[in-house]
């Protein structure tokens, strides 16, 4: 990478990012919401975050990477909840940690060999090339249809605590990894081959935590020109693709999208999966705790309609440079 993420260069005296005040909720989880989809026979092991005050809060989807479940990014979960957002975590059927009986047995058994080459293990078809396996893709593709369902109806099935503090006029898409694939094409980067019909609709903005550039995973060159909803990118100095891609091929849908409430932000030092580093964290947990807050900014912009968001984080942008522990960048 360039000098600009080095340590040395970071050690340097560098002015705060401006991040907003806002007052916090207390938050409430409910740990473990099986959601039965009854079209394809497939339970949705589900985690939910969401304020303790009651009202019409917006609702934001976090899509995990290949291979995890809803426990991942928890303190990100936690802490837009406090910021007034009920936070859905599913749980995909590439988890690992919950597995799918559902899953077709030829793609768990790639999924399980490529985890295991991937730390060492015997080894089996490469994990850039099962990530390529069109059923995960379109499965998560399946439960973000059936959760939106749900949250448009208020449906029974959600619990009350939820049902009674969901806007389903304000649904926003967040992910990590694999889940950020899954954002982009939810926000408008158009594949080749395009995935079945219909798309789940109607997200007003996304986060994309390691997402992708174009080469592999169906895109192509362009692939992001169209993109125009208010999308928030954010990568390591430290964080590859599963095929060695640099950092900044994270940034494409950032760079290449049509410009307007786009931002970007570089974490110095940061690998895959330390985006949700706690905050008592000694060594990344103070910038990670930031970012936070600054996402929570994007929300609020975003799915609450609070101006004060877009100052906070064009304030955030104006007053970065490279070579801080969080650069900030917009388009």
């Amino acid at each position: 990478m360039p000098d600009m993420f080095s340590r040395r260069r970071l050690l340097q005296a560098a002015p705060a990012l401006a991040l907003p005040s806002d007052l916090q909720n207390a938050v409430r989880t409910l740990d473990r919401v099986d959601l039965v989809d009854p079209s394809r026979g497939r339970t949705i092991p589900t985690r939910i975050y969401l304020p303790e005050a009651p009202g019409a809060w917006p609702v934001v989807f976090f899509s995990h990477g290949f291979g995890g479940s809803f426990s991942a990014f928890a303190n990100t979960g936690r802490l837009w909840a406090s910021r007034g957002l009920v936070v859905i975590h599913p749980t995909h059927s590439d988890s690992l940690q919950i597995p799918d009986p559902g899953l077709a047995s030829d793609d768990a058994r790639a999924l399980r060999e490529a985890f295991a080459g991937a730390s060492g293990g015997r080894s089996g078809e490469g994990l850039a090339a099962v990530l390529e396996r069109p059923a995960f893709l379109r499965s998560r593709l399946a439960d973000i249809r059936f959760l939106q369902a749900l949250v448009r109806s208020r449906d029974n099935r959600l619990p009350e605590a939820a049902r009674e503090r969901i806007d389903p006029a304000r649904m926003g898409m967040a992910v990590h990894s694999f889940g950020a694939y899954l954002t982009l094409v939810l926000c408008g980067a158009r594949l080749s081959p395009s995935p079945p019909p219909p798309l789940p609709v109607g997200f007003r903005s996304g986060i994309v935590i390691s997402g992708q550039g174009s080469g592999r995973l169906g895109l192509a060159p362009g692939a992001f020109e169209k993109m125009t909803l208010p999308l928030f990118s954010i990568t390591g100095s430290r964080d590859f693709g599963a095929a060695g891609e640099p950092p900044s091929w994270r940034l494409e849908a950032f760079e290449r999208s049509r410009p307007g409430r786009k931002y970007a932000a570089i974490l110095d030092g940061f690998r895959h999966g330390d985006f949700d580093a706690p905050d008592q964290e000694p060594v990344l947990g103070r910038t990670a705790e930031r970012l936070r807050l600054l996402q929570a900014a994007f929300w609020r912009a975003t799915l609450a309609g609070d101006p004060s968001g877009w100052l906070d984080l064009d304030r955030a942008a104006g007053s970065s440079r490279a070579g801080f522990p969080m650069e900030i960048r917009r388009r």
